[in-house]
């Protein structure tokens, strides 16, 4: 399993660690290959699951390097259809990544042809590039897999850097050469099939593991939060990522509506970029005395079991992961029917509130609305279990795990 690191510890590293560990204790050998060396890793590392720091031994010579890259060009031109050599968008955009990115071309393809594992899988836009373009310079019998976390389309229509603009010629041209693509929503798969020009039965949708038993007991650690200890006014809870995707501002502006018609409260949890911006936000919107901006947490699940109300208010998801971990913890949620997700994860709207992108009146309203239901949805129990962590793991190792390893 490949990815840059997971140092970050958000959604797309969380669950790869998560479905490692899930394989390992199912007794598959499973190998974590990340790019540069991390200290901490270690003690994070899921019991079973081996290390591999692609970068650790130093850079290949540059006649070695110089080669295999010729070799890529060649390769790339005789196993694609049609021949992406001859579609100089796609010439450029591979240029510019190695050049840009310099991905361990060497080293990923250095493991692929001396441990020989029957399957790679990379998570995330870079390593699912890099991986390809080094399987071309041979990977024996392996079967190579991609996996795509997010709405591309949306991530690329709001993209200030060109190398997310360029990811779908890149995808166009280079998802072809893969054994298998991975969605973590039917939303997603439907972006792939669309920008990729295949067909939507060619792309396997696996969802987040994002529900376990362990975290109802995390819920029920004391209170971090005075707000959430008191009998003061209703607590509403944002969290993720302070940065345009997750367009708080709507949420502000959408408190700041319900804040003028009775007494609450506003929690977002995590931090970025935005962050200094969404504080003068609310202060511009005169609610800073009723929001706080208390960073990330270790626990989350707590400030989901106490909260009145949690709202996604995303411009754009792949599978939400904080919104059903909301919903596992018994919160009532209200979010933004974006692209994509929210709606799959709502059923629709069945179990919650659907609102539209940056519309802070509807969200608003919502809120409201469910501020006075008060409640979870009764059947909500049983339907979170469809993104328990031992079907997910299960449809991974169907995928992954050569055929005679299955019985399939």
């Amino acid at each position: 399993m490949y990815i840059r690191s997971v140092s970050s510890g958000r959604g797309a590293e969380k669950v790869l660690l998560s479905v490692a560990a899930g394989l390992a204790a199912r007794g598959r050998e499973v190998d974590l290959l990340i790019e540069e060396p991390d200290d901490d890793l270690r003690d994070r590392l899921p019991a079973g699951v081996g290390l591999v720091v692609l970068r650790k031994g130093g850079a290949a010579k540059p006649a070695d390097l110089l080669f295999r890259l010729a070799s890529l060009v060649v390769n790339l031109a005789r196993r694609s259809k049609p021949d992406p050599c001859g579609d100089k968008s796609f010439r450029i955009a591979v240029a510019r990544f190695l050049y840009k990115r310099r991905p361990p071309l060497y080293a990923l393809n250095r493991y692929l042809r001396h441990r020989r594992p029957e399957s790679v899988v990379s998570f995330l836009n870079y390593p699912n590039v890099a991986l390809l373009l080094a399987a071309q310079l041979g990977r024996g019998d392996t079967r190579i897999y991609v996996n795509v976390r997010n709405h591309i389309s949306n991530s690329v229509a709001q993209a200030k850097s060109r190398r997310m603009r360029e990811m779908p010629v890149l995808m166009r041209n280079l998802f072809c050469l893969a054994d298998g693509v991975i969605a973590v929503s039917d939303g997603v798969a439907s972006d792939i099939a669309r920008l990729t020009d295949t067909p939507l039965d060619g792309v396997t949708t696996i969802l987040n593991p994002s529900y376990r038993p362990e975290m109802l007991e995390l819920a029920k650690a004391p209170v971090p939060h005075p707000w959430l200890q008191s009998d003061g006014p209703p607590v509403l809870l944002g969290a993720g990522k302070m940065k345009p995707q997750k367009d708080f501002p709507t949420l502000l502006k959408a408190f700041a509506q319900l804040r003028r018609k009775r007494p609450a409260r506003l929690i977002i949890l995590g931090d970025g970029a935005e962050k200094q911006n969404l504080e003068a936000l609310a202060g511009e919107l005169g609610i800073a005395e009723d929001v706080d901006f208390p960073g990330s947490v270790d626990n989350p699940f707590v400030y989901f079991r106490h909260a009145a109300v949690f709202v996604l208010s995303s411009a754009w998801e792949g599978l939400p992961n904080v919104l059903i971990e909301a919903m596992a913890c018994s919160c009532p949620v209200v979010s933004t029917d974006c692209p994509s997700g929210p709606s799959e994860i709502l059923d629709g709207g069945r179990f919650g509130r659907l609102v539209p992108v940056g519309d802070p009146e509807a969200m608003a309203e919502a809120m409201a609305e469910t501020l006075d239901r008060s409640a979870a949805p009764q059947a909500l129990a049983g339907y979170i279990q469809r993104f328990g962590f031992d079907e997910i793991v299960e449809r991974y190792d169907r995928l992954l795990a050569r055929p005679a390893a299955t019985g399939g």
